[in-house]
């Protein structure tokens, strides 16, 4: 896709979110105060996602509107790669995908950003209590995620509109289409054979396998065997005395638990650790698939930087969805088998931004591995250097 029209597109999708992020709130109030006497607006959601839940409402601290900033800023440049790397003018559904792990990517910055704006966050050792607080993932809904989620299709519908209408003049004039730009030229063929894809594959698998033989040292449902905890939260006993992780490290550590754990916690009953065992399979089984698909179109003896920064944020992207992907039947498999701990937001959105922010968190991990494969496969392929077939004449006939 040309400059002129990619950087139009992720512009209208910035500039649509700056507004309903930043005067949404004043909006509503002013409806409320002038239209509507005495009544209120409570959250407005659209197809049951928060539209202005991650909404500016104050001004006047810092921690009010910086991480709503930052996923403005986040989410424009990311749109205008992703569009400016699409292979032509018409929809595919790679590029939406590409689209929704761009916003996703943005919205996990913009979740990340605040705990380092958080009072006290700078302390290197909580109390208590506080780290008890900070541990409870499910105190806060994915208020960031769903407006992703809610304001990806913004650019997508007027990128639908201009494909739909590229044989008028004016529209080919104002974004600088040429003539015939609705028919995509075949693609190259990949250069990559098909053992060097299922090593990139294996190599970007890396880092998720590790991080789930890692797993995590805390619960996120009650399916646990009796002792002194309370059922809302459950910890690793072994996790208690030797260790107090501050809050913000806690926040940055970037979690999806239970679905990256492929171990068993000693207060964890076999049927809560069967559906955590499962949702971990499904995260791998989709991180799989996603680089799989990365694979084929990635190249090995030719290409940019750019051509190279584009797939670490395939990387980035694919863990960050299969994430995603993992969270939804984490949202409903653990209501079944282990059930989370009662509260009024809903398992799946608590789920949907735990993933979120672990793909935001570890998804950088992934794509270096698949840069380093390419890389890898790139000096394999790389042709000899110049004079090395006379030197072995020379050293053939001595």
């Amino acid at each position: 896709m040309n400059r002129r029209l990619s950087m139009a597109l992720a512009a209208y999708g910035a500039w649509s979110q700056a507004i309903l992020l930043f005067l949404f709130d004043p909006m509503k109030r002013w409806i409320t105060g002038t239209l509507v006497t005495g009544a209120s607006i409570g959250d407005v959601r659209v197809l049951g996602l928060s539209l202005d839940g991650f909404a500016v409402r104050g001004l006047d601290h810092v921690g009010g509107w910086l991480p709503q900033l930052v996923f403005i800023v986040s989410s424009g440049i990311l749109t205008y790669c992703v569009f400016r790397g699409a292979p032509g003018l018409k929809p595919q559904l790679r590029t939406v995908l590409a689209l929704a792990g761009a916003v996703l990517l943005a919205a996990g910055a913009a979740t990340l950003v605040r705990p380092a704006l958080a009072p006290g966050a700078g302390r290197a050792l909580p109390t208590y209590a506080e780290w008890l607080g900070s541990a409870q993932l499910g105190a806060e809904p994915a208020a960031a995620a769903q407006f992703a989620l809610c304001t990806v299709w913004l650019p997508v519908t007027i990128w639908f509109v201009v494909w739909r209408c590229r044989g008028l003049p004016f529209v080919r004039a104002f974004f600088g289409l040429p003539e015939g730009a609705g028919v995509s030229a075949e693609e190259p063929v990949p250069l990559l054979a098909a053992r060097e894809r299922r090593d990139l594959v294996y190599a970007g698998l890396i880092p998720p396998v590790l991080l789930a033989v890692a797993g995590g040292q805390y619960l996120r449902h009650t399916d646990v065997r009796p002792s002194g905890v309370p059922d809302s939260v459950t910890f690793d006993p072994q996790r208690w005395a030797p260790y107090s992780p501050p809050a913000l490290v806690d926040e940055w550590s970037g979690v999806l638990y239970p679905a990256l754990r492929l171990r068993p916690l000693d207060t964890e009953r076999a049927g809560g650790w069967i559906a955590t065992l499962a949702v971990c399979v499904v995260f791998l089984v989709a991180t799989a698939v996603a680089l799989r698909s990365v694979a084929r179109r990635a190249t090995a003896t030719r290409g940019s930087a750019t051509a190279l920064l584009r797939l670490f944020m395939k990387g980035w992207y694919a863990m960050l969805l299969a994430a995603v992907a993992a969270a939804l039947v984490d949202g409903w498999l653990l209501q079944w088998f282990a059930p989370r701990r009662a509260d009024s937001t809903s398992p799946l959105w608590v789920a949907v931004g735990d993933a979120v922010r672990f793909g935001t968190a570890w998804g950088w991990a992934t794509g270096l591995a698949c840069l380093g494969a390419v890389l890898l496969t790139r000096r394999r392929g790389a042709p000899a250097a110049p004079g090395a077939d006379v030197v072995e004449e020379q050293l053939d006939d001595a």
